[in-house]
């Protein structure tokens, strides 16, 4: 009678540290690792949003800036022209391009809303173009590419822009904007501009 009652202790202990040992296994191999998974997760979507809502009060801020940018401008007349707007252009184009580069947008198209022969100098005494820019980027690298336009010497501002989501990787978003660029005008435009205003 002893040595079964023995055995059947063994068999309880065994069972209990066999327990014991699977159960740190789950936690080590599954439970521990799921939640520094959710943990990360977390942190990166608090940090998306975070962004998101800094890119939609920069937006909402834009027409106010564009008064203030436009106030300035009237107070200041257009620097000569060095080279006409079709030689600055695709120096402007490159520059935006590096920009992007630097900051880790993949950029798809860059390219004038409408030819130069179209546009007119305005009363700031640029050439204003319109440039649309799709590409493919995280909220953190557009930041990063708004950032490096407004520290350039080159005069771009954003007009607009519309960031759609990507299904699966939360770093790569079909963004589109539409960036105003400052050129100086030629000597051509700028007096039939003062002309104008003058009559």
């Amino acid at each position: 009678m002893a040595p079964f009652s023995v055995n059947q202790r063994q068999r309880r202990i065994l069972a209990g540290l066999l327990a014991v040992v699977g159960l740190a296994l789950w936690m080590q191999f599954l439970f521990l690792p799921k939640i520094a998974t959710a943990g990360r997760l977390g942190n990166e979507l608090k940090t998306l949003r975070t962004q998101v809502e800094r890119a939609r009060r920069d937006v909402a801020q834009m027409p106010s800036l564009e008064k203030k940018r436009s106030a300035l401008a009237s107070q200041y007349s257009a620097p000569e022209p060095t080279t006409p707007p079709e030689e600055q252009l695709p120096d402007l184009l490159e520059k935006i391009a590096q920009a992007a580069r630097a900051s880790h947008v993949r950029v798809t198209t860059l390219k004038p809303q409408r030819g130069l022969a179209q546009e007119q100098v305005a009363q700031s005494g640029y050439l204003e173009i319109s440039l649309e820019l799709a590409a493919t980027a995280g909220y953190h690298q557009v930041g990063r590419f708004l950032d490096h336009l407004e520290q350039s010497e080159n005069l771009v501002r954003l007009r607009e822009v519309e960031i759609q989501p990507g299904s699966d990787d939360l770093m790569s978003h079909q963004v589109k904007m539409v960036l105003l660029a400052f050129l100086v005008p030629s000597s051509d435009a700028a007096s039939t501009t003062s002309l104008r205003g003058t009559k």
